[in-house]
C-alpha cells in the first residue's frame, strides 16, 4: 500500500509539474504568469522529493518491522522443533554397536593383533616392509598398544650409490617398533579410518653378503655380514582405511610417514629411513 500511494503521488506531481511548464510556455507574453509557472513547477518538484523520501522511510520501517516478527516466529519454531528433533532422535538411534560386513558386535572393551606388509622408501630405495601390531580398543574408538616393523630392500638388488667407500654394493636394512595410540573414527560403520601413530626407536644397517666355504660340509654358503648399523628415534602417523568384515576379522589398508632423527655412516649425517609407507594388514581380535 505504501508503495502504491508514492506511485499515485508522483504521478499526480508529475502531471501538475507538466502541466505548469505548459502553460509557462504558452504565455510568454505575459512574463510574471511564466516566473509563477516556473515558481510552481519548482515546489511542486520539492513536494515529490518530500513526499519520496517519506513514503520511502515509511516502507523501510515497514520492512523492518516484517523482518523482526519473522525472525521471531522463526525464534519460536526453533524453540518448539528442536526439543521434538531431539527426542525423535533419542527414540530412533542404533544401539551402541558396530556394524560389520556379516554380524555385528556389542563389545565396548576389545583387543587384537595384525599382520602386514606392504612396500616403502628408504632412501630413495623400494623396500619391503613387514608389520606386526598388538593393542587394547577402548569404546570403539581407541586404540594402545605396541607396534613393530622390519624393512629390507634386499627383493630389489644391491646399492651403488656409495661406490666410493662400498664400491661391492650394499643392502639396507632394519627395524623399529614403539608405543602406538590409534583414534578411531566413525567405528559404528563397516568401513571407517584410523589413524594410528607410532613413537619408538629402531636401528638401521648397511649389510652384503659374505660367500664362504664350508670345509666340513664340503659345500658354499652365503652369510649376511654388517657394514655399518645406527640406532634412531621415530615417529610414523599415518591413516588406514579398516573393513569389518566379521566381529573378530578386520582388514586394513594404510599409508604412513617415517620421521627418523638422522644417523651417520660413511658420509655423516643422513636420513636414510625417512620415507613413505603403504601397507595392508589382517586383524583378529575382539574389537
Amino acid at each position: 500500500m505504501l508503495f502504491c500511494r508514492m506511485l499515485n503521488k508522483c504521478r499526480e506531481a508529475v502531471f501538475h509539474n507538466v502541466a505548469a511548464l505548459v502553460r509557462g510556455c504558452f504565455t510568454v507574453h505575459d512574463p510574471m504568469r511564466t516566473i509563477r509557472a516556473l515558481n510552481d513547477a519548482f515546489q511542486s518538484v520539492l513536494v515529490l522529493m518530500r513526499d519520496t523520501q517519506f513514503y520511502f522511510c515509511k516502507s523501510l520501517q515497514s520492512i523492518k518491522n516484517i523482518m523482526r516478527r519473522f525472525t521471531f516466529l522463526l525464534f519460536m519454531s526453533g524453540l518448539l522443533i528442536v526439543p521434538g528433533m531431539r527426542a525423535f532422535a533419542q527414540q530412533s538411534s542404533v544401539p551402541d554397536q558396530e556394524i560389520n560386513l556379516f554380524g555385528n558386535n556389542n563389545s565396548a572393551l576389545g583387543g587384537y593383533i595384525s599382520f602386514g606388509m606392504g612396500g616403502g622408501n628408504l632412501n630413495g630405495h623400494n623396500a619391503l616392509l613387514i608389520q606386526g601390531r598388538a593393542a587394547v580398543r577402548f569404546a570403539h574408538s581407541l586404540s594402545l598398544g605396541v607396534a613393530g616393523t622390519g624393512f629390507s630392500d634386499f627383493p630389489w638388488g644391491l646399492n651403488y650409490d656409495r661406490s666410493y667407500a662400498r664400491p661391492g654394493g650394499y643392502y639396507l636394512e632394519g627395524g623399529y617398533g614403539g608405543l602406538m595410540i590409534e583414534p578411531v573414527l566413525a567405528s559404528h560403520f563397516p568401513v571407517h579410518l584410523t589413524f594410528p601413530i607410532v613413537m619408538g626407536a629402531g636401528f638401521v644397517a648397511l649389510t652384503r653378503e659374505s660367500d664362504a666355504y664350508d670345509w666340513f660340509g664340503w659345500d658354499d654358503y652365503s652369510d649376511r655380514v654388517v657394514i655399518d648399523s645406527a640406532p634412531f628415534l621415530i615417529v610414523e602417523p599415518g591413516v588406514e582405511m579398516e573393513i569389518n568384515l566379521i566381529s573378530v576379522i578386520r582388514l586394513g589398508v594404510g599409508a604412513g610417514y617415517r620421521f627418523a632423527t638422522p644417523v651417520r655412516f660413511d658420509r655423516g649425517p643422513e636420513y636414510p629411513v625417512n620415507g613413505l609407507s603403504l601397507t595392508a594388514s589382517l586383524k583378529l581380535g575382539i574389537f
